[in-house]
């Protein structure tokens, strides 16, 4: 990506996952990545409840924008096994 494709609320993706710019800057942008296990209040700011780290030009190449709709890896869902525990059962 780049300076020029960032504005506030951006989402985009890196290796290690998905971000949402916070701010943009001369040469830099502030982002906080947007991870599945928090309450989706702590995206709410500024100020954020999670920290945002500065991408700079040499960091936008690694870049690229977001899908519209998110997807998630499911795949190992139609494999789960599912035990029921009862308190009665002893072992040994």
């Amino acid at each position: 990506m780049e300076h020029s494709d960032f504005s506030i609320g951006t989402e985009f993706m890196t290796a290690t996952g998905r971000w949402r710019c916070t701010d943009v800057g001369t040469r830099t942008i502030a982002a906080i990545k947007l991870d599945l296990d928090h309450d989706p209040f702590w995206y709410n700011g500024p100020p954020y409840a999670v920290v945002e780290q500065v991408f700079d030009e040499y960091d936008f190449e690694g870049c690229e924008p977001a899908p519209q709709e998110r997807s998630y890896d499911d795949s190992g869902k139609a494999s789960l096994v599912i035990v029921s525990r009862t308190s009665s059962t002893k072992l040994g």
